[in-house]
């Protein structure tokens, strides 16, 4: 007896697991390749957006720099514009106000040095003859329009006189000289605005000529 054996329901069982299975890798395909995609554009996107977040923090920082340094010139021409204002209403000419004491020394005074302490504060050291004299010179200060306030803070003995030979002495004598015999320090307070006034008077003049 002879047994048909019909395999072709079976061919048909194994072309459909084949075209199941190359469909679900296709799938699985489609679906990886999609996710890859989307990785790389939501990478993208981070990178795009890290980069304008930097382009954006350079602008400000270029901003903010030249804001300091808009602010830095400002103070700088403030302060200078300042410094000269200061200058303009503090600094004394030096040359007027020597001129000035030099006219109230008596005959055989003499300025020996002269310098500025505090805004319109000078210290002066005279050499004089005797102690009158010194006193004379004082009594002139305290007299003058230029001077708010003037005083003696030491007087005393010229190391020349100490030093000075009988010799010397008998030779100054017979020659109707006078070695100097004191030195006087003197504080002084200016009256800026009268000296200011007459600095003033004197350019206008100057001005008026030319």
């Amino acid at each position: 007896m002879l047994i048909e054996i019909n395999l072709l329901p079976k061919k048909e069982r194994k072309s459909s697991s084949i075209i199941f299975a190359s469909m679900l890798l296709a799938v699985l395909l489609l679906c990886g390749g999609g996710f890859f995609f989307w990785q790389i554009s939501s990478l993208n996107t981070d990178i795009a957006s890290v980069d304008n977040r930097i382009e954006t923090t350079k602008k400000i920082a270029e901003l903010e720099e030249k804001k300091a340094g808009d602010l830095t010139a400002a103070d700088s021409a403030e302060k200078l514009e300042n410094t000269i204002a200061w200058a303009e209403e503090y600094t004394i000419p030096s040359v007027p106000v020597m001129q000035e004491f030099s006219s109230l020394l008596p005959e055989r005074g003499f300025i020996l040095s002269f310098a500025y302490q505090e805004l319109g504060e000078l210290a002066l050291t005279v050499q004089f003859d005797s102690s009158r004299e010194a006193a004379y010179f004082l009594n002139s200060l305290n007299k003058s329009a230029w001077v708010k306030e003037a005083s003696l803070t030491s007087l005393s003995a010229a190391q020349a006189d100490q030093q000075a030979g009988a010799a010397d002495i008998e030779k100054a004598e017979k020659e109707k000289e006078y070695l100097p015999r004191y030195t006087g320090q003197f504080q002084i307070t200016l009256n800026k605005q009268t000296v200011k006034d007459f600095v003033q008077s004197q350019d206008g003049e100057g001005a008026g000529g030319i």
